[in-house]
């Protein structure tokens, strides 16, 4: 049986992208919090993680960069899978909602919407959509955007469905494990790269990659903690090291860098719906 750790509690859309994508009888584990999916999986307690790692509207979840930066040799990416979102309104029928929370990619995506229909309402994010339903639940002049399935959970009304139009809200996720998987055949590599402290570092280290044609699909930089002014960037590029080119194209990277940590090469899935 799967034991898969993932951003709880039941009901979030990382729990209903684990059961559609492990099946009915995987041994699902949430976690109150993205690092304690980390935990669990570098303990021993679940031989595989979910985390989300950036939506469409909200742009990249920056716990998860950051978690899979202090952890890089010791947790891999091993799949990519991402999640068509639907959102609803959840409250109480005939209450107007003072206070809406929700996880802060959907406030973000989502408040155009919110300032029209609810323009005296609090925001207020939380960490999941799940925990808005919960605290929503606690009171009558509340409400939570979150997944129609939660209201279930929590006893509450779906009360609208905020439209986007033609918009696409969309959540990619990263499956994680302690072991890499095979590279033969993977979509993406992920790296963590440290540079030198040097005007033009970066372009140095990027040249490699365009002269060798391997694209990038995503870069971002972090600071370091404890060290102002100091970035390290987490960067991923099409394709895996058994590529010629991008076994190249690393080998010269890497030379202008302070150090270059592999964090998996991995396929990319299959796109669920919520």
């Amino acid at each position: 049986m799967n034991r898969v750790a993932y951003l709880g509690p039941e009901g979030t859309f990382s729990g209903i992208l684990a059961r559609r994508r492990f099946g009915a009888k995987a041994d699902l584990i949430p976690c109150p919090a993205i690092d304690g999916v980390f935990e669990s999986v570098l303990s021993g307690a679940a031989p595989m993680g979910l985390v989300p790692v950036e939506n469409s509207s909200g742009g990249t979840v920056h716990d998860t960069i950051d978690l899979l930066i202090r952890h890089a040799g010791s947790i891999f990416i091993t799949q990519e899978l991402s999640l068509d979102i639907r959102i609803a309104l959840l409250g109480h029928q005939g209450a107007a909602p003072r206070t809406v929370y929700s996880h802060f990619t959907q406030i973000k995506h989502h408040s155009e919407w919110l300032k029209k229909h609810h323009p005296g309402a609090r925001l207020v994010p939380v960490t999941s959509t799940t925990m808005a339903a919960e605290k929503a639940a606690g009171s009558k002049s509340a409400a939570a955007l979150a997944s129609p399935g939660a209201a279930k959970i929590y006893g509450l009304d779906v009360l609208e469905t905020p439209g986007r139009g033609s918009e696409v809200n969309v959540t990619n996720f990263f499956t994680i494990a302690r072991q890499p998987s095979p590279t033969a055949g993977a979509d993406r590599t992920a790296f963590v790269a440290a540079l030198k402290n040097t005007c033009g570092s970066l372009h140095a280290f990027l040249g490699p990659f365009a002269r060798q044609k391997v694209s990038l699909t995503r870069i971002v930089s972090r600071p370091v903690p404890g060290q102002p002014q100091t970035y390290v960037f987490y960067i991923e590029i099409e394709g895996s090291p058994t590529s010629p080119k991008v076994r190249r194209a690393l080998e010269l990277a890497g030379r202008q860098a302070r150090s270059l940590q592999n964090l998996g090469s991995f396929p990319l899935g299959r796109r669920f719906r919520s």
